[in-house]
């Protein structure tokens, strides 16, 4: 496992990613975080990928990953996601899952963590 959740309160949660990750930690940690009970409460989330090592992720896992947020978005459907990464290959990941059309949150790349934060205390 390469991440860690860190819920703030019912309302968030960054999700902290180091090492190498891989597609299939991505989609453990959704998963994690939407069988959680504070999910129905949950409005935004980090994933925090300045210390992964490494990202190694398919547009396919990316599509898969999106398919379970639209569905989870059915019964929450007020998140927002903001993803802080650096690397160019999360950077376009990221890019990836925000444009994909199965994508339903509203989903914004920052390079640092202060600037995610900024952004989801504005628009709240």
């Amino acid at each position: 496992m390469a991440y860690a959740l860190k819920w703030d309160a019912p309302e968030g949660v960054v999700k902290h990613f180091f090492g190498p990750v891989t597609g299939q930690d991505i989609l453990d940690s959704v998963i994690e975080t939407e069988a959680s009970a504070h999910f129905d409460r949950l409005r935004w989330v980090i994933n925090d990928f300045l210390d992964a090592t490494s990202v190694t992720v398919t547009a396919d896992e990316l599509d898969e990953i999106a398919a379970i947020d639209r569905a989870a978005a059915q019964s929450n459907p007020y998140i927002r996601i903001a993803v802080v990464a650096t690397q160019q290959e999360m950077v376009e990941a990221a890019r990836h899952y925000a444009e994909s059309p199965m994508n339903r949150y509203p989903t914004r790349i920052f390079p640092t963590l202060p600037e995610a934060h900024a952004w989801l205390a504005h628009e709240a």
